[in-house]
């Protein structure tokens, strides 16, 4: 795809999507989000060199290639049924049906065969440069997948890795080739192939088990330089989250897809200090800072890597006596009397600059009573992080002024009951934090979240634009809207005056035409759900217990992730 500007993520996940499907020959799948679908079914991708590397479109389609591949050629009960238990075993076996499957490319596939490749190579040098082969386990790994791969596909091992793999291969070389051999033979028979793959598996597990044994730290290699290896984790598992999956809606349908409100009158934006009695705020927030405090959270390396992953280049001048680009009409007299003089030059010096706002939307309906407690704390730390890091933050929430309609639907039913009346509530929009509030006089509101009567119903599409709106206020180049949800939009009376699916496609419609016209970034916290269907770009994790650490960092990638701008940049 030859374009003047970058594809837009959206551009690439349809380019994919549609390849997908066609080498699957299955027109139930769907490629979201970074999330590959079944029909509503997340499917995971668990084999080490699937793990995704960008979301360009040659890292994309080298990816799904290989899904594709897995789902037309692979049988996957059988494979379960003869998956092993232990956790490395299970992998290295995921891992081996994973590159069988995309030995079988055929030959009039030469682009597939040609990604699939590249992205082999392309993961097997970030293995090295991790430095990871540097240990006892990760060289044996290493030199295993290479092996492997190479006999398989028939493909040869570039130069230096092969150098690199050299020696391990020679002392393994009695066991290790004859299981490639016999890979080699029965690929195109599954049956046949996983004896022999269960039997590479078992080995490649005991030599794992005795390695870790030996090794001094007691633990395998895992993470360096932003590569892992998830090997003592678990054994690879299919993902099965629930998934939001909003329906067409008739209502909009019969008004010509316009959204619709029966009355604004009873429409609030308040502060959420004035919600709850100052001494149970106060309350409130000891609470948060007893738990803040015991979680010992890092908010110093959350700031860092925020300003990292959104800071934005600009320039500040230039860096004079460069040997190449701009010629420096001061320094040509230079020149003049030294010919081989070379540094006449200068260079734009560009400096990180941090000109980003994020607003985050809170989902106050009923259902996201029973995670207060945890997505307070989140909040509470991610917000300070944020301000940290010089971005400006601003933290919103919404929910209903009653249940079932309230005073809206009373006036509705007064009105003689009209057809189609499209939202039939109170909306409550509720300001937590400003985005020109210091964090240091917005820790009182904050704590309003703890107050369980604040969570009613929920009208997420309208509070989509209203958070937008603010956000576009904020002085910024970059503007991230972050919501926290655990499920569709859902007012009991707009759902039975209207149909069930009214509020969820309003949101469908809305977060790309709120992203192209206000250039705001939309990503979401699926709370318990994968709300890859409502919103591209989002993350589903278990608040369920506590919330550490990692969690946090995966919020910030998150954020910091690439994502379309105005005009169809991306960022």
């Amino acid at each position: 795809m030859h374009t003047d500007a970058p594809a837009s993520l959206t551009q690439i996940e349809a380019v994919c999507g549609a390849t997908l499907r066609a080498l699957a020959a299955d027109a139930s799948l769907q490629w979201s989000g970074q999330t590959l679908y079944q029909g509503t079914r997340a499917i995971a991708l668990s084999a080490p060199h699937q793990q995704q590397t960008g979301i360009d479109l040659p890292n994309q389609r080298a990816l799904l290639d290989g899904a594709a591949l897995r789902l037309r050629w692979s049988n996957a009960t059988l494979h379960a049924a003869h998956a092993p238990t232990e956790a490395v075993d299970a992998l290295v076996f995921e891992w081996l049906e994973q590159l069988r499957v995309e030995s079988l490319a055929p030959s009039d596939w030469p682009g597939v065969r040609a990604n699939l490749a590249q992205h082999f190579l392309n993961w097997c040098q970030a293995f090295v440069d991790s430095g990871l082969t540097e240990s006892s386990l990760g060289i044996l790994l290493f030199t295993v997948a290479i092996s492997v791969w190479s006999r398989l596909g028939s493909h040869e091992v570039p130069h230096a890795m092969a150098d690199l793999a050299e020696a391990t291969r020679a002392n393994t070389a009695s066991v290790l080739g004859g299981y490639c051999a016999a890979l080699r033979r029965h690929r195109h028979d599954q049956q046949a192939f996983i004896a022999h793959a269960l039997e590479l598996s078992r080995w490649v597990g005991q030599a794992v088990s005795a390695a870790q044994l030996e090794a001094t730290d007691n633990a395998a290699p895992r993470k360096r330089n932003g590569f892992s290896l998830n090997l003592q984790l678990h054994a690879p598992e299919p993902v099965d989250l629930p998934v939001a999956t909003p329906h067409s809606s008739r209502s909009l349908a019969a008004s010509a897809q316009r959204y619709r409100v029966f009355t604004q009158v009873y429409d609030r934006e308040v502060h959420a200090t004035s919600l709850v009695r100052k001494a149970q705020l106060a309350e409130f927030r000891a609470q948060m800072d007893d738990e803040v405090l015991q979680a010992g959270y890092n908010v110093a390396r959350l700031a860092r890597a925020l300003q990292k992953g959104l800071a934005v280049p600009q320039a500040d001048g230039w860096r004079f006596g460069q040997e190449a680009g701009t010629i420096d009409g001061s320094r040509l007299a230079l020149l003049v009397s030294d010919p081989q003089e070379r540094a006449v030059f200068k260079d734009p010096l560009e400096l990180p600059r941090m000109q980003c706002a994020v607003s985050i939307l809170l989902d106050c309906s009923g259902s996201m009573k029973a995670h207060a407690r945890q997505f307070s704390i989140l909040v509470d730390v991610l917000g300070r992080a944020l301000e940290m890091a010089g971005v400006a933050v601003e933290i919103l929430g919404f929910s209903t002024g009653a249940w079932n309609g309230g005073r809206a639907r009373r006036d509705w039913q007064r009105a003689g009951r009209p057809e189609l009346p499209g939202r039939l509530n109170e909306v409550l929009h509720m300001v937590f934090k400003s985005g020109t509030l210091p964090w240091r006089r917005a820790r009182l509101g904050l704590a309003a979240l703890r107050r369980p009567d604040l969570f009613r119903e929920g009208v997420d599409g309208e509070a989509l634009e209203w958070a937008c709106q603010r956000l576009s206020s904020l002085p910024a180049m970059r503007r991230i809207l972050l919501v926290v949800s655990d499920g569709c939009p859902m007012d009991s009376a707009t759902a039975e005056c209207n149909d069930e699916h009214y509020l969820a496609q309003h949101v469908q419609q809305l977060v790309p035409l709120l992203e192209a016209r206000d250039g705001v970034a939309i990503c979401a916290l699926g709370v318990g759900l994968d709300l890859g269907r409502l919103y591209p770009n989002r993350l589903a994790v278990d608040l369920g217990a506590t919330v550490d650490e990692a969690l946090l960092h995966q919020v910030v990638a998150l954020l910091c992730s690439p994502r379309r701008r105005r005009g169809g940049r991306v960022a």
